[in-house]
């Protein structure tokens, strides 16, 4: 439980257990992302961090497993947080037109989705390793952004800007073809062009037309 919610201040033990957690889950996002979850054993983690075995199960009694799953929750929250953050600005601007603005949706994502790419090399491969809760729990934190790119288009639409849709489909069927993008050009260690995005934003601006 986060410190601020609970009233306490964190003690130097405190700050200390908080770092030595970060060091282990970085240098295992490190280790997960170019070798393989399979491959990484704690030996060698531990050996990356210069740390005890028992110091590192001290942190994750799960062992391993913990790790990866600690690893992807943590990564996860940071991206849906950056992702949320794009949206808000971007959806701030009221004079802004509705292809300029999905531009520069679709530019921000992808900056945002290609900061990490450790993250995403490890979900893709080990995503199969999490079982049905863990896979909800971080689906989950995925909603944000479409319930806020609903809600944006819920806003155009009143004001006439574009016609009345299942906003939640339209959002989902956009993000879900920005992301899809995203993802295949990260795969081939590509990015998404300033022309690319324009061109996206254009077609589903004109689909959502009124």
């Amino acid at each position: 439980m986060d410190y601020k919610q609970t009233g306490k201040r964190m003690t130097s033990r405190d700050l200390q257990a908080a770092q030595r957690k970060q060091q282990i889950l970085h240098a295992a996002k490190q280790l997960f992302a170019e070798k393989g979850y399979h491959a990484v054993s704690m030996r060698e983690l531990n050996k990356a961090i210069g740390m005890a075995d028992a110091l590192t199960y001290h942190y994750f009694p799960g062992g391993k497993f913990e790790i990866l799953t600690t690893v992807l929750q943590t990564a996860q929250e940071e991206r849906i947080g950056g992702i949320v953050l794009v949206f808000q600005q971007i959806f701030a601007k009221p004079n802004l037109a509705l292809t300029d603005a999905l531009t520069e949706l679709i530019l921000g994502l992808a900056q945002r989705l290609t900061e990490d790419q450790d993250y995403f090399r490890i979900l893709i491969r080990e995503r199969s390793l999490l079982n049905d809760e863990q896979k909800k729990a971080l689906d989950g934190l995925t909603t944000l952004p479409f319930e806020a790119m609903s809600d944006y288009l819920s806003r155009r639409a009143k004001q006439g800007e574009v016609r009345d849709m299942d906003f939640s489909l339209a959002s989902s069927q956009f993000l879900a073809h920005i992301v899809f993008t995203i993802i295949q050009k990260l795969l081939r260690d590509d990015e998404v062009q300033q022309e690319e995005a324009v061109k996206l934003a254009e077609f589903y601006a004109g689909l959502w037309a009124k």
